[in-house]
């Protein structure tokens, strides 16, 4: 769970930290029910700030806070977010942009498929979800280099009804530890039983860059949890966190792949991952209910 720096720059008083740190720890004690977790901030707590001019070891010395300090000590706690990144994962790659402040922590979350967490002490971090401005340098198709800018969700939660919306998500064992990419194809049909796979995504996903494999591990759950609760009824399922959109027009035939039945089909429709220009190709197919991938790895004709 990747600490919020920015929901920590308030200028609350030390009696609302107190009470934002009572919330803090009771979403922290309720996730760590699911299972181990571990605290990772822009800094190590002794010397953080919660708010301007007040500090972890502030609210720390005050002993009605005893049992909360001693709880949030046993947690792993890392610092800085760079030590919980993968070693191939560049966070100098890609710039984190939520309600107009640059962010660290939410955008380290993002990268891992993680959770973000803030200190209740200003609406701008609330919800369950946050949208977040994302610019990478992309290479366009003539070669040269240009900025792209992407709006993607990333889990949060401040308060502990916000993180009952993640709790399917956080209890889901298993699929954290899938280290590789060749397990993730073994294990498929345990961890993504409303997804299907054309055979040529096997490559896709073994010769996948590694800085691109959790981002991947988790859009796929993100698909997963979307077509659980598909009603075929309806054209699409409602995305869970996942950002979804069709080709341009111009690009279809990119997308045109030998189906199962082995007719030339266009899966149009993709998922992005980052960092860089990351696509996962699918298609709908209602009368059995799931999704069916085609690609997964670079931009086509990126």
């Amino acid at each position: 769970m990747f600490l919020n720096e920015k929901s920590c720059e308030s200028s609350a008083s030390p009696s609302e930290v107190g009470t934002a740190m009572e919330e803090f720890v009771g979403v922290l004690r309720d996730a760590r029910k699911w299972r181990e977790i571990a605290l990772v901030t822009q800094t190590p707590l002794p010397s953080a700030e919660l708010a301007r001019g007040y500090y972890f070891q502030q609210w720390a010395a005050d002993n009605r806070n005893r049992t909360h300090r001693q709880f949030i000590k046993a947690l792993r706690n890392r610092a800085p977010f760079t030590e919980a990144l993968p070693q191939n994962v560049s966070p100098d790659e890609v710039e984190y942009e939520c309600a107009g402040e640059r962010v660290e922590g939410i955008g380290a979350a993002h990268m891992m498929d993680s959770l973000a967490l803030s200190l209740p002490l200003s609406l701008a971090w609330t919800g369950a979800w946050l949208d977040v401005t994302v610019r990478r340098l992309v290479e366009t198709e003539a070669g040269d280099l240009t900025v792209e800018e992407v709006i993607e969700p990333v889990r949060h939660t401040a308060r502990r009804a916000d993180l009952n919306t993640h709790e399917k998500w956080g209890c889901s064992a298993g699929l954290d530890s899938v280290g590789s990419p060749q397990e993730l194809w073994e294990q498929r049909a345990d961890f993504f039983p409303h997804l299907q796979f054309l055979p040529r995504v096997h490559d896709d996903l073994v010769t996948l860059d590694l800085k691109w494999f959790v981002p991947v591990r988790g859009l796929l759950a993100r698909l997963e949890a979307s077509a659980a609760l598909w009603d075929t009824t309806e054209a699409a399922p409602q995305w869970q966190g996942a950002k979804v959109t069709p080709e341009a027009q111009q690009r279809k035939k990119l997308c045109e792949f030998a189906d199962l039945n082995g007719k030339v089909a266009c899966f149009d429709l993709h998922g992005r991952f980052t960092p860089g220009p990351g696509r996962l190709h699918f298609r709908l197919v209602p009368e059995e209910g799931v999704l069916r991938v085609a690609y997964i790895g670079r931009k086509r004709g990126a």
